[in-house]
């Protein structure tokens, strides 16, 4: 390894927080009030630290790339991307840094300055900043509508700006169905036929979806050449463009659904041996088992028998090469056993879920820091204890009434 190698590998960032007040930390120098928990601004300042073979410290100013992909990296630790606080406020900081880096030393790299927009946007939930790197890149396309690291991009791009119109309106349509009151409460036809209006998609979200198809098929026109590095950022699009299909509940979104999820299974399928990638064999279970919601009742069984074998041959392939099992596995194999209890009779619909119930727990345990899947334990037990209790007294009052 290069000297230069080894000094790039070992870049970090260090950051500390400048205040305004040595007198009192996290408070304004006229603050008074005892009960104040911190009422001081911030400012992120960032150093970066670089050693060379001998692990001496040197002078150093890292590339745009390096600022991204520190960023990066930091935005997905965030725990709480609404605020700009704590690792959001470095993160920004980061791809603020990457952005100016881009324009000042690498003005020709437009891929990179967009990528830059996109992540920047992701992490902080601001739609103009994606809308505008997809931009760049869509002008990239016009001289270079055959790079397939541009196409895939691209539909990352759009996909990711199409889940965050797709997320606003779940939230809007929640909050319409909460002035609706009671579900079971009847509704005059005008008010259904409005409402039925208002789940259905706009035009500038099936526009984004659709591009983004077309961009991922086209990335995966020629399967026989594409490397490790492009295989692992496929499938974070691949991640996205499976996200998004999941956001769709409504039977009447089963299509835009279906058409996103779709893709992804196909190009799966194309790719020379997916049958031995764990993650690309669980993308594929994930995507089925939502494709299942929308089915006939006579359909649903083979699209769980499916899943079923693509989750216990992805578990094995994870095992193998990381000694431990996947969580995520588990978690769907629990829901995979809730579905499938649904079509089973008295004892095994009992068995299969308290298998549900015992993934759960395997989920969480390979998982512990999960609070999700901890408090869906509880909610699946609590369950099961009400139905037991229900149970019971369905029996002591058997033949009650008939005397």
């Amino acid at each position: 390894m290069s000297k230069r190698a080894n000094e790039t590998q070992d870049l970090v960032s260090e950051n500390k927080r400048s205040r305004s007040s040595t007198v009192k930390e996290g408070h304004v120098p006229d603050c008074t009030d005892e009960l104040c928990k911190g009422c001081d601004v911030v400012e992120v300042e960032i150093s970066f630290v670089r050693k060379d073979a001998d692990g001496k410290p040197i002078d150093t100013e890292p590339s745009a790339q390096e600022l991204l992909s520190m960023a990066i990296d930091e935005a997905s630790n965030d725990k709480n991307n609404d605020s700009d606080e704590e690792n959001n406020g470095i993160a920004r900081r980061l791809f603020d840094m990457a952005i100016e880096k881009y324009q000042k030393d690498e003005p020709e790299n437009r891929v990179g300055y967009a990528t830059c927009l996109i992540e920047l946007g992701k992490a902080i939930r601001v739609e103009e900043s994606i809308s505008e790197g997809l931009e760049v890149l869509r002008g990239e396309l016009k001289t270079k509508k055959d790079d397939k690291d541009i196409l895939l991009k691209t539909a990352g791009a759009a996909i990711a700006l199409a889940a965050s119109i797709r997320k606003k309106h779940k939230a809007y349509m929640e909050e319409v169905e909460a002035e609706l009151g009671d579900p079971d409460d009847e509704i005059d036809d005008d008010a259904l036929e409005e409402l039925e209006k208002k789940y259905e998609l706009s035009k500038e979200e099936i526009k984004l979806y659709k591009e983004a198809i077309e961009c991922f098929n086209e990335a995966f026109a020629d399967v026989q050449h594409i490397d490790e590095t492009f295989l692992k950022e496929a499938q974070t699009v691949m991640h996205e463009m499976r996200g998004y299909g999941q956001l769709f509940e409504v039977e009447s979104h089963k299509d835009h659904s279906d058409a996103v999820l779709n893709a992804v299974i196909a190009v799966i399928q194309k790719l020379p041996d997916y049958e031995n990638n764990d993650e690309l064999l669980l993308l594929w279970a994930s995507s089925l088992l939502h494709q299942e919601k929308f089915l006939p009742y006579e359909q649903k069984p083979a699209y769980l028998k499916k899943a079923d074998e693509l989750l216990i041959k992805s578990n094995k392939l994870y095992l193998a090469k990381n000694g431990k099992e996947n969580p995520w596995v588990w978690e769907l194999y629990a829901m995979l056993r809730i579905n499938q209890s649904m079509f089973a009779q008295d004892e095994e619909a009992v068995e299969l879920y308290d298998d549900a119930i015992l993934s759960f727990k395997k989920a969480s345990a390979l998982s512990p820091d999960n609070t999700r899947l901890a408090h869906m334990v509880i909610h699946l037990q609590n369950m099961q204890k009400e139905m037991e209790e229900y149970e019971e007294d369905l029996e002591e009052n058997v033949g009650i009434h008939e005397e």
